[in-house]
């Protein structure tokens, strides 16, 4: 069997190799130097994206004083890149364990698992549907932002500056100023829409990535408990609870089991 045949896999395989996450993961990826090129990749991105975040932070301290609001927005958007930062740093440090975990997505984890082929067949479209859905949204909502900012590209923001001159900055994807002048700001325009693009296809890039893998781990596991389940049902043994029970009874038979 082709282990990495598509039909065989609770893992959208193919949407994996089309965000690059499949090449992050795999050891047999395009070395460097002895490094694999896609974690070289990642690595550029998310020093990109520290840097960006550590002028989110001085631009947050900078108009704090003057602008409240104005802080708090650059504050947020500087810890959630340092957040995705971190998640990347996980999957590329981690890499070679995950890629060994991903072997639970096979079809042929268990012994018992090809005999139950309509459950994995089930599980694989939930997967494939699930993924492809959040990668579609993700690329969307990309899609609106930095076309809503082209079609607002006209509209200013009056922001306070730290001292007391008011500037009047052209919308922007990030809005990040970059504790420019608001004439330097809007004259190089797309200079600076540029980076804010790259910034924000950068990060939803690794976002989309990132809760790819979580999530096609999560379905491949609970797939993987229902063909044990299955297994255990066939030969007599019934389930202590069915779909309908609730949470809290379910804790309850775990706790007498541990009895």
């Amino acid at each position: 069997m082709d282990i990495w045949n598509e039909n065989n896999h609770v893992f959208n395989i193919r949407l994996a190799k089309l965000i690059g996450l499949f090449q992050i993961l795999n050891p047999g990826s395009i070395k460097f130097l002895g490094r694999n090129v896609y974690h070289i990749v990642v690595a550029i991105n998310m020093l990109f994206v520290c840097i960006v975040a550590m002028v989110f932070f001085a631009s947050g301290v900078y108009y704090w004083s003057d602008g409240v609001l104005v802080g708090v927005d650059y504050g947020w958007k500087g810890i959630t890149a340092l957040f995705l930062t971190y998640k990347m740093w996980k999957v590329v440090y981690h890499s070679n364990d995950i890629w060994d975990c991903l072997t639970i997505t096979r079809y042929d984890f268990t012994s018992q698992n090809l005999r139950d082929r309509q459950i994995l067949d089930r599980w694989r479209e939930r997967s494939v549907w699930i993924t492809n859905t959040m990668a579609i949204a993700y690329l969307m909502s990309l899609v609106i932002l930095l076309s809503g900012s082209l079609m607002f590209r006209h509209d200013t923001l009056t922001v306070k500056n730290h001292d007391g001159s008011v500037g009047n900055y052209r919308q922007n994807i990030m809005n990040l100023y970059f504790i420019v002048t608001d004439e330097t700001y809007n004259a190089h325009y797309k200079t600076f829409y540029f980076i804010e693009m790259l910034f924000t296809v950068g990060g939803g890039t690794l976002f989309t990535a990132f809760d790819v893998l979580l999530v096609t781990l999560c379905l491949a596991i609970s797939c993987q408990f229902q063909v044990v389940n299955a297994k255990f049902e066939s030969v007599g043994y019934k389930s202590l609870c069915d779909s309908r029970t609730k949470i809290s009874e379910r804790f309850n038979h775990i706790r007498i089991v541990q009895q």
